[in-house]
């Protein structure tokens, strides 16, 4: 057995006391007389008040005494070591991801791991250090202390279940971070499984051993896996996919709004994993259309959805080329883009379009704003080196979500020219030998190709068209992108020219105020919903928007994952020794001795 706090045992002072006081106090016998002047004066109680007086068994007095001996052992926390799987630090890696919210176990996942983590926490020793540690889209320290369980136990009341992924690798980075050369630990993930996938190889492994404890049961869970609307001259609609994880086939009922408004409800039934694909009315005045069903399943998140509705303005683009029909079209697959077209030999600076596309042409001056140009002169600054004969395409970074969707595998190209050298921007398209498309932000977004793109299959792929929708969707000024993003995914806004104040209204109607005097990123986004963007410039007042939705087939599936592969382990990584837990003794110490209390309160008022 060991004390957490031996210091309280100075309270034992309090018995010596009890006694002390027991021999010092007044004792008057009770007598029964007929009348005060009968009552002699030689009689009266002297002895009395003589202290230090043998002492006479009492109840009362046995009472208060156990009941003090009691509550002085409840001072010193007492605890009893537990086989618990705990080391001098052990970092626990709690997942607070969107599945963690599916109430498929008592309250839900996430409150039965904070369950189990709480029992760890009541058998943290005094001399050991705990870390909680929030596996969130973006991993945080909840709390790390050395025997405050207090601390760590007012951390899991406060950790709360996010809308988003739950990004292991950065957590484990963090986890790693903590540990000393040497040191003792171990680590504990509480999770369903339901993470992202392991991205790093943590080099020679984990500096410690890392456990997976699985949260939750698989369970029955309908969802909107995909909402968009789709508006041209002769059709707005929109496209709503409901899927049925279930096992068995389930009866719901769905409600479709258009800015609050109750446009169409209707029953929908589902057999086991089947997936259903509707086609809804979109009012003509509509800014948003939302999609709600009611199904009463373990998990809510992904049971609604938003998407925007109002036609996009349009914006022109100037398109300078001698003649290039793949740009043309590729460009005008954007119904909110409007395409001049322009010979070089037109070309005049001109400050009326969003967006300027220069084709085999550059001028001596780019415009003061979004720009892109490919295969530019050899005379002009920004142009490459000698032509090079290439090949296969690559990406500069896959990760990057300017190729989102981008299929490069049977992508080549002829001949370009030598960018190596060049200073425009980071690669976006490389080859074996030279980079190939250069993107930069600064002064602003643009794009330089160094090929003509007659000299490559480029414009036969579907990855053309995808690669400029994705560069013109980050290069215009309003640069509020239409389709949805995930929950705690960032969103880059990018204000118009003039723009004197740039503020973003979340779903639950607070405002996030943004500097507007450049480029803005914006990741307060766990709401799902819509989000309404507003520009102020010259008096003029501008509203733009976007939406989050879960839309994560792998997480509205809800299955817990029952093994993890995990990052192997160090070698030197292991527990020193056996380490065991403390279970503490005081709570229950603490209790005995307020039923000691009550018991000498009832035996004082009884007279015993």
């Amino acid at each position: 057995m060991s004390f957490i706090a031996p210091a309280a045992a100075f309270l034992a002072v309090t018995l010596p006391a009890i006694l002390a006081l027991y021999f010092l106090r007044i004792r008057r016998p009770t007598r029964v007389i007929p009348a005060l002047h009968l009552w002699p004066d030689q009689i009266r109680d002297r002895q009395a008040n003589v202290p230090w007086q043998r002492l006479r068994p009492s109840w009362l007095l046995f009472l208060q005494l156990l009941a003090a001996a009691v509550l002085v052992g409840a001072a010193v926390q007492p605890a009893l070591p537990v086989g618990a799987t705990l080391a001098h630090h052990t970092i626990v890696l709690l997942d607070t991801s969107a599945a963690m919210q599916a109430r498929d176990v008592a309250s839900s996942r996430l409150e039965q791991a904070k369950k189990e983590v709480g029992s760890l926490v009541d058998e943290l020793g005094a001399s050991d250090r705990m870390t909680i540690i929030r596996v969130g889209a973006v991993p945080e320290i909840a709390a790390s202390a050395i025997g405050d369980r207090d601390l760590l136990h007012r951390a899991l009341d406060a950790t709360q279940a996010s809308n988003g992924a739950g990004d292991i690798s950065s957590a484990l980075n963090l986890a790693g971070g903590l540990v000393r050369p040497g040191e003792d630990a171990r680590a504990l993930l509480y999770s369903d499984g339901i993470l992202l996938p392991i991205r790093s190889s943590f080099g020679e492994g984990l500096p410690f051993p890392l456990e997976y404890h699985k949260v939750g049961v698989s369970g029955e869970n309908i969802a909107i896996t995909a909402l968009n609307v789709r508006t041209n001259a002769q059709v707005r609609a929109a496209f709503l996919r409901v899927q049925n994880f279930g096992q068995q086939s389930r009866q719901v009922s769905l409600e479709w709004r258009a800015d609050g408004r109750l446009v169409d409800a209707r029953p929908l039934t589902l057999a086991a994993g089947q997936a259903q694909d509707l086609i809804l009315a979109v009012p003509a005045d509509a800014t948003a259309v939302s999609a709600a069903l009611d199904t009463g399943d373990l998990f809510k998140l992904d049971d609604s959805a938003t998407a925007v509705a109002r036609a996009p303005r349009i914006f022109k683009v100037l398109l300078v080329t001698p003649g290039n029909v793949f740009l043309q079209q590729a460009l005008g697959l954007r119904t909110d883009l409007q395409v001049d077209v322009v010979a070089p030999t037109a070309y005049k600076p001109a400050t009326g379009y969003a967006l300027t596309v220069f084709d085999r042409f550059a001028p001596a001056t780019l415009p003061a704003g979004p720009a892109m140009v490919i295969d530019p002169p050899s005379t002009s600054a920004i142009a490459g080196g000698a032509t090079l004969g290439i090949g296969r395409v690559r990406a500069g970074d896959a990760g990057d979500p300017l190729l989102a969707n981008v299929d490069l595998q049977d992508v080549h190209v002829a001949r370009s020219q030598d960018l190596r050298a060049s200073t425009f921007g980071r690669v976006l398209l490389s080859s074996l030998q030279t980079p190939l498309v250069l993107v930069r932000d600064e002064p602003f977004r643009q794009a330089l190709f160094g090929f003509d793109l007659h000299e490559s299959d480029l414009p036969l792929r579907v990855a053309f068209p995808i690669l400029m929708q994705n560069l013109s969707e980050w290069m215009l000024p309003p640069s509020v992108p239409s389709h949805s993003f995930q929950p705690d995914e960032p969103v880059t806004i990018v204000p118009d020219a003039g723009t004197q104040s740039l503020s973003v209204v979340r779903p639950d109607g607070s405002t996030r105020s943004l500097t507007a005097g450049g480029i803005a990123t914006f990741a307060d986004t766990d709401p799902v919903g819509l989000y309404t963007v507003v520009q102020s410039a010259g008096g003029k007042v501008t509203r733009s928007w976007f939406t989050v939705n879960l839309f994560a087939e792998d997480i509205s599936a809800l299955k817990p994952v029952d093994r993890l592969t995990l990052p192997p382990v160090r070698p030197a990584a292991g527990l020193k020794a056996p380490h065991h837990g403390e279970l503490d003794l005081w709570p229950w110490l603490a209790l005995i001795g307020l039923g000691l209390v009550l018991s000498e309160w009832m035996v004082f008022h009884r007279g015993l």
